[in-house]
C-alpha cells in the first residue's frame, strides 16, 4: 500500500482526487486543506512531510481566480510558485515523487491556431496568474522525481468554474456573450482524476505532461454545448478577446492559443475523453 499526501483537499480537484483515491486499497491517503497546513510555512511542510513519509505527494493547491492574480500578485506568487518550492524540497528530502497540477497559460498564446503547443516549447506567460504557476513549475522540478501536469479549463463539481457561470447566467439571461477567439480544451476534473490516477500506476519518465480532455473548441463553441447538452434555449452572442476587454478592463489577459498536445501522454498510453464526453458526463451530475 503506498502513501500518498493529497495537499489541497478543499479544492475543486483535490476534493474530487481525495474521495477517489481513498476507494482504492492500493492506497493510503493523507490529506491537508488550507486550515491544516500552510504550505507557505516550509517548517509546516517538512514537518508534514517528514511525517507522513508518503510515497506520492500530489500537489492541488493554487490560486486559481485568474483575474484576482492581477491584484493579488503577492499571494499569488507565495501559494502557486514559492511554495512549491517548499513541497519540493519536503518531497525530495524523503525521497518521495512530487506531482504538481500546472496550466496551459504559461505559454502566451502566439503560437499559429493550426499548431499544438508540446511540453519542450518555449513558455511565456502573460498574465499574473501564468507568471506565478510558470515559478511554480520551476520550483517543483527541484523535486527531482516529479511530473508536472499542464490542465486547461478546468471545471468540476466542487468549486467555481465556467459551466457553473453559464448554467447560473442562463437562468436570467436569454443572451449572454461570450469570447470567441481563444482556442483550448475544456477539462473536466473527473478526466484530469483519471489521468493522475494512471500517472500513479504507470509511473512514466519525470518531467510535463499535457493534460486535458481531447479535441479543442473557442469558449462560445464552447458555452454553446453546455446549452445545447442541458436543453437550455439561451443564445451565445460571440465577442472578441478585444471586445471583452473594453467591457471589462481590469481582465487579466489570457492566451489566445491556448491548444496542448497530448502525445506525450499517447506515447505512454493514457488517452483521456474527448472535452464533449467529459461534459456530457459532468452535466448528468450537475444538473441532477
Amino acid at each position: 500500500m503506498k502513501k500518498i499526501l493529497l495537499i489541497g483537499q478543499d479544492g475543486m480537484l483535490g476534493g474530487e482526487l481525495c474521495e477517489r483515491l481513498k476507494k482504492n486499497a492500493d492506497y493510503e491517503v493523507y490529506e491537508t486543506t488550507i486550515q491544516t497546513l500552510d504550505i507557505c510555512n516550509k517548517d509546516a511542510v517538512m514537518n508534514k512531510v517528514q511525517e507522513v513519509k508518503p510515497y506520492f505527494v500530489i500537489n492541488c493547491a493554487a490560486y486559481t481566480n485568474v483575474d484576482g492574480c492581477e491584484t493579488n500578485f503577492e499571494l499569488a506568487n507565495k501559494v502557486n510558485g514559492i511554495a512549491v518550492g517548499n513541497i519540493a524540497e519536503a518531497t525530495k528530502a524523503v525521497d518521495a515523487i512530487l506531482i504538481h497540477i500546472s496550466t496551459d497559460y504559461v505559454f502566451d498564446g502566439k503560437l499559429e491556431l493550426d499548431k499544438e503547443y508540446t511540453e519542450d516549447m518555449q513558455v511565456g506567460p502573460v498574465s499574473a496568474y501564468g507568471k506565478t504557476k510558470l515559478l511554480g513549475e520551476q520550483n517543483a522540478a527541484k523535486a527531482e522525481k516529479y511530473y508536472i501536469l499542464r490542465t486547461a479549463w478546468l471545471y468540476g463539481l466542487g468549486g467555481k468554474n465556467f459551466v457553473k457561470t453559464m448554467l447560473k447566467l442562463s437562468e436570467t439571461n436569454s443572451e449572454i456573450s461570450v469570447v470567441c477567439d481563444q482556442h483550448g480544451s475544456p477539462t473536466s476534473t473527473t478526466s484530469l482524476c483519471e489521468i493522475l490516477e494512471q500517472i500513479l500506476i504507470k509511473e512514466p519518465e519525470y518531467g510535463i505532461y499535457h493534460s486535458t480532455n481531447e479535441g479543442f473548441t473557442v469558449w462560445s463553441d464552447f458555452a454553446k454545448k453546455i446549452f445545447e447538452f442541458a436543453n437550455i434555449d439561451t443564445k451565445v452572442i460571440p465577442i472578441t478577446s478585444t471586445k471583452y476587454k473594453e467591457m471589462y478592463p481590469n481582465s487579466s489577459d489570457r492566451p489566445a492559443n491556448s491548444k496542448l498536445l497530448k502525445n506525450k501522454l499517447h506515447n505512454v498510453g493514457i488517452y483521456p475523453k474527448t472535452w464533449e464526453e467529459a461534459l456530457k458526463d459532468y452535466l448528468k451530475e450537475e444538473l441532477k
